[in-house]
Protein backbone atom coordinates (compact mmCIF):
# COMPACT_ATOMS: atom_id res chain seq x y z
CA UNK A 1 0.00 0.00 0.00
CA UNK A 2 1.25 3.54 -0.73
CA UNK A 3 2.33 5.19 2.49
CA UNK A 4 1.87 8.91 1.79
CA UNK A 5 0.54 10.76 4.83
CA UNK A 6 0.46 7.50 6.83
CA UNK A 7 1.50 7.67 10.47
CA UNK A 8 1.84 4.84 12.99
CA UNK A 9 1.40 5.50 16.71
CA UNK A 10 2.81 3.11 19.34
CA UNK A 11 1.45 3.72 22.83
CA UNK A 12 3.46 1.98 25.57
CA UNK A 13 1.07 1.69 28.50
CA UNK A 14 1.42 0.07 31.89
CA UNK A 15 -0.70 -2.94 30.91
CA UNK A 16 -0.66 -3.07 27.10
CA UNK A 17 0.92 -1.90 23.86
CA UNK A 18 -1.54 -0.18 21.54
CA UNK A 19 -0.74 0.50 17.89
CA UNK A 20 -2.73 2.51 15.34
CA UNK A 21 -1.82 3.09 11.70
CA UNK A 22 -3.72 5.98 10.16
CA UNK A 23 -3.78 8.24 7.12
CA UNK A 24 -4.85 11.85 7.04
CA UNK A 25 -7.85 12.78 4.91
CA UNK A 26 -7.91 16.39 3.78
CA UNK A 27 -10.12 19.09 2.39
CA UNK A 28 -7.75 21.32 0.49
CA UNK A 29 -4.57 21.84 2.51
CA UNK A 30 -6.17 20.99 5.85
CA UNK A 31 -6.44 17.52 7.39
CA UNK A 32 -9.94 17.22 8.84
CA UNK A 33 -10.08 13.53 9.67
CA UNK A 34 -7.92 10.44 9.79
CA UNK A 35 -8.72 7.06 8.32
CA UNK A 36 -7.79 4.08 10.51
CA UNK A 37 -5.85 1.57 8.41
CA UNK A 38 -4.72 -0.88 11.07
CA UNK A 39 -4.73 -1.34 14.83
CA UNK A 40 -3.75 -3.77 17.56
CA UNK A 41 -3.69 -4.16 21.32
CA UNK A 42 -1.26 -6.56 23.02
CA UNK A 43 -0.96 -7.10 26.78
CA UNK A 44 2.45 -6.78 28.41
CA UNK A 45 3.50 -9.11 31.24
CA UNK A 46 2.95 -7.92 34.79
CA UNK A 47 5.84 -5.69 35.88
CA UNK A 48 7.28 -5.17 32.38
CA UNK A 49 6.04 -1.56 32.48
CA UNK A 50 5.66 0.13 35.86
CA UNK A 51 3.95 3.50 36.20
CA UNK A 52 4.35 4.00 32.46
CA UNK A 53 8.12 3.39 32.49
CA UNK A 54 9.65 0.41 30.66
CA UNK A 55 11.37 -1.93 33.11
CA UNK A 56 11.80 -5.16 31.14
CA UNK A 57 13.16 -4.31 27.69
CA UNK A 58 12.83 -7.82 26.22
CA UNK A 59 9.24 -8.36 27.34
CA UNK A 60 8.14 -4.94 26.10
CA UNK A 61 10.06 -5.45 22.85
CA UNK A 62 8.29 -8.76 22.27
CA UNK A 63 4.89 -7.13 22.87
CA UNK A 64 5.70 -4.24 20.49
CA UNK A 65 6.81 -6.72 17.82
CA UNK A 66 3.56 -8.66 18.13
CA UNK A 67 1.46 -5.46 18.10
CA UNK A 68 3.25 -4.08 15.02
CA UNK A 69 2.87 -7.40 13.20
CA UNK A 70 -0.86 -7.50 13.95
CA UNK A 71 -1.41 -3.87 12.88
CA UNK A 72 0.68 -4.45 9.74
CA UNK A 73 -1.36 -7.51 8.80
CA UNK A 74 -4.63 -5.60 9.16
CA UNK A 75 -3.43 -2.63 7.13
CA UNK A 76 -1.17 -4.24 4.49
CA UNK A 77 1.58 -1.84 5.57
CA UNK A 78 5.29 -2.38 6.03
CA UNK A 79 5.76 -0.42 9.26
CA UNK A 80 9.22 1.12 9.58
CA UNK A 81 8.67 4.54 11.20
CA UNK A 82 6.53 5.23 14.27
CA UNK A 83 5.60 7.90 16.78
CA UNK A 84 5.98 6.54 20.31
CA UNK A 85 4.65 7.67 23.68
CA UNK A 86 6.47 8.13 26.96
CA UNK A 87 4.96 8.61 30.41
CA UNK A 88 5.47 7.72 34.05
CA UNK A 89 6.17 9.13 37.47
CA UNK A 90 9.71 10.04 36.34
CA UNK A 91 8.41 12.79 34.03
CA UNK A 92 8.92 16.34 35.30
CA UNK A 93 7.12 19.50 34.17
CA UNK A 94 8.41 22.95 35.11
CA UNK A 95 7.63 26.51 34.05
CA UNK A 96 10.67 28.51 32.90
CA UNK A 97 11.38 31.77 31.10
CA UNK A 98 14.17 32.96 28.85
CA UNK A 99 14.93 35.69 26.35
CA UNK A 100 17.49 36.81 23.78
CA UNK A 101 18.67 39.94 22.01
CA UNK A 102 18.10 39.30 18.33
CA UNK A 103 21.60 39.56 16.77
CA UNK A 104 20.50 41.14 13.47
CA UNK A 105 17.68 43.23 14.85
CA UNK A 106 17.14 46.92 14.70
CA UNK A 107 14.23 49.03 15.76
CA UNK A 108 12.35 48.38 12.53
CA UNK A 109 13.07 44.66 12.07
CA UNK A 110 10.21 42.19 12.42
CA UNK A 111 10.53 39.02 14.46
CA UNK A 112 10.84 36.05 12.12
CA UNK A 113 9.88 32.39 12.48
CA UNK A 114 13.61 31.62 12.54
CA UNK A 115 14.00 33.84 15.62
CA UNK A 116 11.19 32.01 17.42
CA UNK A 117 12.50 28.56 16.50
CA UNK A 118 15.99 29.49 17.67
CA UNK A 119 14.64 30.64 21.04
CA UNK A 120 12.73 27.36 21.42
CA UNK A 121 15.78 25.31 20.36
CA UNK A 122 17.85 27.06 23.03
CA UNK A 123 15.36 25.88 25.66
CA UNK A 124 16.39 22.26 25.07
CA UNK A 125 19.54 23.16 27.03
CA UNK A 126 17.41 24.21 30.00
CA UNK A 127 18.69 23.25 33.43
CA UNK A 128 17.04 20.06 34.70
CA UNK A 129 17.69 17.43 37.31
CA UNK A 130 20.77 15.25 36.93
CA UNK A 131 20.22 12.41 34.42
CA UNK A 132 17.17 14.14 32.94
CA UNK A 133 16.66 15.25 29.33
CA UNK A 134 14.32 17.94 28.01
CA UNK A 135 11.93 16.30 25.53
CA UNK A 136 9.27 18.99 25.02
CA UNK A 137 9.39 22.79 24.96
CA UNK A 138 5.85 24.20 25.06
CA UNK A 139 5.57 28.00 24.67
CA UNK A 140 2.74 29.61 26.61
CA UNK A 141 3.31 33.25 25.69
CA UNK A 142 6.07 35.42 24.28
CA UNK A 143 7.55 38.81 25.17
CA UNK A 144 8.66 41.29 22.49
CA UNK A 145 10.51 44.22 24.01
CA UNK A 146 8.04 45.58 26.61
CA UNK A 147 4.98 43.81 25.16
CA UNK A 148 3.94 40.97 27.47
CA UNK A 149 1.52 38.13 26.81
CA UNK A 150 2.18 37.98 23.07
CA UNK A 151 0.53 34.92 21.55
CA UNK A 152 2.20 35.13 18.12
CA UNK A 153 5.45 37.14 17.98
CA UNK A 154 6.22 36.63 14.28
CA UNK A 155 5.72 39.92 12.44
CA UNK A 156 6.08 42.14 15.49
CA UNK A 157 8.94 44.61 15.67
CA UNK A 158 11.40 44.54 18.53
CA UNK A 159 14.93 43.88 19.66
CA UNK A 160 14.31 41.60 22.64
CA UNK A 161 12.47 38.30 22.23
CA UNK A 162 11.53 36.19 25.20
CA UNK A 163 9.01 33.62 26.29
CA UNK A 164 7.40 31.67 29.11
CA UNK A 165 7.54 27.92 28.55
CA UNK A 166 6.47 24.61 30.00
CA UNK A 167 9.48 22.29 29.98
CA UNK A 168 8.77 18.55 29.94
CA UNK A 169 11.78 16.43 30.91
CA UNK A 170 12.21 12.73 31.61
CA UNK A 171 14.75 10.41 33.17
CA UNK A 172 17.19 9.55 30.40
CA UNK A 173 17.58 5.93 31.57
CA UNK A 174 13.82 5.39 31.27
CA UNK A 175 13.83 6.97 27.81
CA UNK A 176 16.78 4.78 26.77
CA UNK A 177 14.88 1.68 27.87
CA UNK A 178 11.94 2.77 25.71
CA UNK A 179 14.26 3.16 22.70
CA UNK A 180 15.90 -0.20 23.38
CA UNK A 181 12.51 -1.91 23.55
CA UNK A 182 11.74 -0.54 20.06
CA UNK A 183 15.07 -1.89 18.81
CA UNK A 184 14.28 -5.21 20.48
CA UNK A 185 11.02 -5.30 18.51
CA UNK A 186 12.72 -4.48 15.18
CA UNK A 187 16.37 -3.49 14.75
CA UNK A 188 15.41 -1.44 11.66
CA UNK A 189 12.57 0.43 13.36
CA UNK A 190 12.86 4.21 13.50
CA UNK A 191 10.79 6.79 15.30
CA UNK A 192 9.84 10.23 14.13
CA UNK A 193 8.52 11.73 17.38
CA UNK A 194 8.56 10.75 21.04
CA UNK A 195 5.58 12.41 22.71
CA UNK A 196 4.41 12.66 26.31
CA UNK A 197 1.31 10.45 26.35
CA UNK A 198 -1.20 13.01 27.78
CA UNK A 199 -0.30 15.49 25.02
CA UNK A 200 -0.95 12.87 22.36
CA UNK A 201 -4.22 11.87 24.00
CA UNK A 202 -5.48 15.45 23.96
CA UNK A 203 -5.04 15.57 20.17
CA UNK A 204 -7.39 12.62 19.84
CA UNK A 205 -10.20 13.57 22.23
CA UNK A 206 -10.34 17.38 22.13
CA UNK A 207 -11.41 19.63 19.29
CA UNK A 208 -9.90 22.98 18.44
CA UNK A 209 -12.95 24.88 19.69
CA UNK A 210 -12.58 23.36 23.15
CA UNK A 211 -8.84 24.09 23.24
CA UNK A 212 -9.57 27.70 22.31
CA UNK A 213 -12.40 28.17 24.81
CA UNK A 214 -10.58 26.48 27.70
CA UNK A 215 -10.66 22.81 28.63
CA UNK A 216 -9.11 20.40 31.13
CA UNK A 217 -8.38 16.93 29.79
CA UNK A 218 -8.15 14.25 32.50
CA UNK A 219 -6.70 10.90 31.43
CA UNK A 220 -7.32 8.28 34.13
CA UNK A 221 -5.03 5.43 33.19
CA UNK A 222 -3.97 2.32 35.05
CA UNK A 223 -1.23 3.75 37.29
CA UNK A 224 -1.50 7.52 36.89
CA UNK A 225 -4.06 10.26 36.30
CA UNK A 226 -2.84 13.01 33.97
CA UNK A 227 -4.18 16.54 33.59
CA UNK A 228 -3.60 18.88 30.63
CA UNK A 229 -5.17 22.35 30.60
CA UNK A 230 -5.67 24.27 27.35
CA UNK A 231 -6.70 27.90 27.05
CA UNK A 232 -6.71 30.07 23.92
CA UNK A 233 -5.50 27.01 22.00
CA UNK A 234 -2.32 26.77 24.08
CA UNK A 235 -1.21 24.23 26.68
CA UNK A 236 -1.12 26.13 29.98
CA UNK A 237 -0.70 23.51 32.68
CA UNK A 238 0.29 19.84 33.02
CA UNK A 239 0.08 17.66 36.13
CA UNK A 240 0.17 13.99 37.04
CA UNK A 241 -1.10 12.09 40.09
CA UNK A 242 -0.02 8.58 41.19
CA UNK A 243 -3.61 7.39 41.77
CA UNK A 244 -5.71 5.85 39.00
CA UNK A 245 -7.58 2.75 37.85
CA UNK A 246 -5.29 0.19 39.47
CA UNK A 247 -5.99 1.73 42.87
CA UNK A 248 -9.72 1.20 42.36
CA UNK A 249 -9.02 -2.43 41.50
CA UNK A 250 -6.82 -2.82 44.60
CA UNK A 251 -9.60 -1.34 46.75
CA UNK A 252 -12.06 -3.89 45.37
CA UNK A 253 -9.62 -6.73 45.99
CA UNK A 254 -9.25 -5.72 49.62
CA UNK A 255 -12.86 -4.73 50.21
CA UNK A 256 -14.33 -7.86 48.61
CA UNK A 257 -11.62 -10.33 49.63
CA UNK A 258 -10.91 -11.54 46.09
CA UNK A 259 -7.92 -11.78 43.77
CA UNK A 260 -6.71 -8.82 41.71
CA UNK A 261 -7.84 -10.31 38.39
CA UNK A 262 -11.31 -10.93 39.81
CA UNK A 263 -11.42 -7.37 41.10
CA UNK A 264 -10.52 -5.94 37.69
CA UNK A 265 -13.25 -8.02 36.03
CA UNK A 266 -15.73 -6.97 38.72
CA UNK A 267 -14.90 -3.31 38.12
CA UNK A 268 -15.34 -3.56 34.35
CA UNK A 269 -18.49 -5.68 34.32
CA UNK A 270 -20.42 -4.45 37.36
CA UNK A 271 -18.83 -1.18 38.46
CA UNK A 272 -20.65 2.16 38.54
CA UNK A 273 -19.47 5.53 39.82
CA UNK A 274 -22.65 6.52 41.71
CA UNK A 275 -23.84 4.15 44.44
CA UNK A 276 -27.07 5.91 45.45
CA UNK A 277 -29.29 4.22 42.86
CA UNK A 278 -27.83 0.72 43.20
CA UNK A 279 -30.29 -1.61 45.02
CA UNK A 280 -29.15 -3.19 48.27
CA UNK A 281 -30.19 -6.73 47.38
CA UNK A 282 -28.30 -7.41 44.12
CA UNK A 283 -25.49 -9.93 44.51
CA UNK A 284 -22.67 -10.79 42.11
CA UNK A 285 -21.04 -14.23 42.18
CA UNK A 286 -17.24 -14.12 41.89
CA UNK A 287 -15.24 -17.28 41.12
CA UNK A 288 -12.25 -16.16 43.14
CA UNK A 289 -10.40 -19.47 43.70
CA UNK A 290 -10.46 -22.80 41.87
CA UNK A 291 -12.21 -25.50 43.86
CA UNK A 292 -14.00 -22.98 46.06
CA UNK A 293 -17.63 -21.98 45.97
CA UNK A 294 -18.20 -18.60 44.24
CA UNK A 295 -18.08 -15.62 46.56
CA UNK A 296 -21.18 -13.47 46.94
CA UNK A 297 -20.46 -9.77 46.60
CA UNK A 298 -23.06 -7.03 46.95
CA UNK A 299 -23.17 -4.78 43.90
CA UNK A 300 -23.93 -1.89 46.27
CA UNK A 301 -20.61 -2.43 48.05
CA UNK A 302 -18.77 -2.53 44.72
CA UNK A 303 -20.31 0.82 43.78
CA UNK A 304 -19.48 2.36 47.18
CA UNK A 305 -15.82 1.34 46.93
CA UNK A 306 -15.48 2.69 43.39
CA UNK A 307 -17.30 5.90 44.24
CA UNK A 308 -15.03 6.78 47.17
CA UNK A 309 -11.82 6.33 45.20
CA UNK A 310 -13.19 8.29 42.24
CA UNK A 311 -14.19 11.11 44.59
CA UNK A 312 -10.58 11.27 45.75
CA UNK A 313 -9.29 11.42 42.17
CA UNK A 314 -11.84 14.09 41.24
CA UNK A 315 -10.90 16.17 44.30
CA UNK A 316 -7.20 15.96 43.38
CA UNK A 317 -7.94 17.06 39.84
CA UNK A 318 -10.13 19.96 40.97
CA UNK A 319 -7.55 21.15 43.50
CA UNK A 320 -4.91 21.18 40.76
CA UNK A 321 -7.22 23.12 38.43
CA UNK A 322 -7.73 25.72 41.17
CA UNK A 323 -3.99 25.82 41.79
CA UNK A 324 -3.30 26.43 38.09
CA UNK A 325 -5.36 29.63 38.20
CA UNK A 326 -7.34 28.70 35.06
CA UNK A 327 -10.61 27.54 36.64
CA UNK A 328 -12.57 30.59 35.49
CA UNK A 329 -11.21 30.21 31.94
CA UNK A 330 -12.31 26.61 31.42
CA UNK A 331 -15.56 27.22 29.56
CA UNK A 332 -15.45 23.69 28.16
CA UNK A 333 -15.07 22.17 31.61
CA UNK A 334 -13.48 18.72 31.88
CA UNK A 335 -13.06 15.91 29.35
CA UNK A 336 -12.42 12.47 30.87
CA UNK A 337 -10.58 9.74 29.01
CA UNK A 338 -8.50 6.64 29.74
CA UNK A 339 -9.73 3.18 30.63
CA UNK A 340 -11.28 4.24 33.94
CA UNK A 341 -13.47 6.77 32.10
CA UNK A 342 -15.49 3.78 30.87
CA UNK A 343 -17.03 3.33 34.33
CA UNK A 344 -20.73 4.25 33.97
CA UNK A 345 -21.80 7.61 35.48
CA UNK A 346 -18.22 8.77 36.09
CA UNK A 347 -19.01 12.11 34.46
CA UNK A 348 -21.88 12.65 36.93
CA UNK A 349 -19.55 12.07 39.87
CA UNK A 350 -16.93 14.48 38.51
CA UNK A 351 -19.61 17.12 37.92
CA UNK A 352 -20.74 16.83 41.56
CA UNK A 353 -17.19 17.14 42.94
CA UNK A 354 -15.92 19.90 40.64
CA UNK A 355 -19.15 21.79 39.81
CA UNK A 356 -17.89 21.93 36.22
CA UNK A 357 -19.37 20.52 32.98
CA UNK A 358 -17.90 17.09 32.25
CA UNK A 359 -18.02 14.73 29.29
CA UNK A 360 -16.29 11.45 28.47
CA UNK A 361 -13.94 11.93 25.52
CA UNK A 362 -13.68 9.37 22.75
CA UNK A 363 -11.37 9.73 19.73
CA UNK A 364 -12.66 12.49 17.46
CA UNK A 365 -12.53 13.11 13.72
CA UNK A 366 -12.28 9.50 12.51
CA UNK A 367 -13.40 8.67 8.98
CA UNK A 368 -16.41 6.36 9.25
CA UNK A 369 -15.19 2.82 8.63
CA UNK A 370 -15.48 -0.53 10.40
CA UNK A 371 -11.93 -0.15 11.64
CA UNK A 372 -12.77 3.26 13.10
CA UNK A 373 -15.66 1.70 15.02
CA UNK A 374 -13.24 -0.85 16.51
CA UNK A 375 -10.90 1.83 17.92
CA UNK A 376 -13.51 4.40 18.90
CA UNK A 377 -12.97 3.92 22.62
CA UNK A 378 -10.75 5.34 25.32
CA UNK A 379 -8.23 2.46 25.10
CA UNK A 380 -6.98 3.71 21.71
CA UNK A 381 -7.02 7.46 22.44
CA UNK A 382 -3.26 7.88 22.95
CA UNK A 383 -2.25 5.77 19.95
CA UNK A 384 -4.67 7.72 17.74
CA UNK A 385 -3.28 10.96 19.17
CA UNK A 386 0.23 9.81 18.24
CA UNK A 387 -1.00 9.33 14.69
CA UNK A 388 -2.53 12.82 14.72
CA UNK A 389 0.83 14.21 15.93
CA UNK A 390 2.36 13.12 12.64
CA UNK A 391 -0.33 14.92 10.65
CA UNK A 392 -0.92 18.17 12.55
CA UNK A 393 1.13 20.28 14.93
CA UNK A 394 0.40 20.41 18.66
CA UNK A 395 1.50 24.07 18.53
CA UNK A 396 1.59 25.56 15.00
CA UNK A 397 3.53 28.60 16.23
CA UNK A 398 6.75 26.57 16.31
CA UNK A 399 8.30 23.95 14.03
CA UNK A 400 7.90 21.18 16.62
CA UNK A 401 7.31 20.67 20.33
CA UNK A 402 9.61 17.63 20.26
CA UNK A 403 13.31 17.26 20.74
CA UNK A 404 14.83 16.35 17.35
CA UNK A 405 14.76 12.53 16.99
CA UNK A 406 17.83 10.32 16.86
CA UNK A 407 18.38 7.20 14.79
CA UNK A 408 17.52 4.21 16.94
CA UNK A 409 20.30 2.19 15.37
CA UNK A 410 22.90 4.74 16.45
CA UNK A 411 24.68 4.33 19.83
CA UNK A 412 22.17 5.00 22.58
CA UNK A 413 24.65 6.63 24.92
CA UNK A 414 24.65 10.39 24.54
CA UNK A 415 28.07 11.86 23.73
CA UNK A 416 29.73 13.75 26.56
CA UNK A 417 29.63 17.47 25.98
CA UNK A 418 31.22 20.35 27.79
CA UNK A 419 28.31 22.69 27.02
CA UNK A 420 26.82 23.95 30.26
CA UNK A 421 23.05 23.91 30.64
CA UNK A 422 21.29 27.23 30.37
CA UNK A 423 20.55 28.88 33.69
CA UNK A 424 16.91 29.82 33.20
CA UNK A 425 14.54 31.84 35.26
CA UNK A 426 11.80 29.78 36.86
CA UNK A 427 8.28 31.13 36.78
CA UNK A 428 7.15 31.64 40.42
CA UNK A 429 4.83 28.96 41.74
CA UNK A 430 2.67 28.97 44.83
CA UNK A 431 3.83 27.08 47.92
CA UNK A 432 1.23 24.35 47.60
CA UNK A 433 -0.60 25.39 50.76
CA UNK A 434 -3.95 25.20 49.00
CA UNK A 435 -3.17 21.66 47.81
CA UNK A 436 -2.13 20.75 51.35
CA UNK A 437 -5.43 21.98 52.75
CA UNK A 438 -7.57 20.17 50.16
CA UNK A 439 -5.70 16.91 49.58
CA UNK A 440 -2.83 16.69 52.04
CA UNK A 441 0.93 16.65 51.64
CA UNK A 442 2.11 16.56 48.01
CA UNK A 443 3.92 13.42 46.89
CA UNK A 444 7.29 14.70 45.64
CA UNK A 445 7.89 11.48 43.75
CA UNK A 446 5.77 12.72 40.85
CA UNK A 447 7.87 15.87 40.45
CA UNK A 448 6.95 19.45 39.73
CA UNK A 449 3.50 19.96 38.29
Amino acid sequence: MAQDNIVVGVDIGSTKITVVAAQGTSTGSRFDNIEILGFSEVLVPEGAVINGSVENIMQVGDAIREALHEASSRSDLDIGVVNVSFSGSHVRVSAQSDGVIRPTSSTGDEVTQKDVDQLVDDMYRAKTEANYDVLHVLPMEFVVDSSMGVRQPVGRTGIKLGGHFLIVSANNQSIQRTKKSLLEADSHLKFDKMIYAPLATSLAVLDEGEMKAGIAMVDIGDHTTDLVIYYDGIIRHIASFPIAGRHITADLRTGCGIQLGNAEKLKKEHGVAISADVPLNIEVLVNFLAGRAPKQVLKKNVALIIEERLKEIAAMVYAEILKSGYEENLIGGIVLTGGTANIPEIEILFEKVTNMPVRVGLPERLAHTAKADAVSNTSYSTAIGLAWAGIKSIDPRIKSICKPPVNLSAPLREPITQTKPKELKKVPKDDGSFWDRIIGRKDDSIGDY
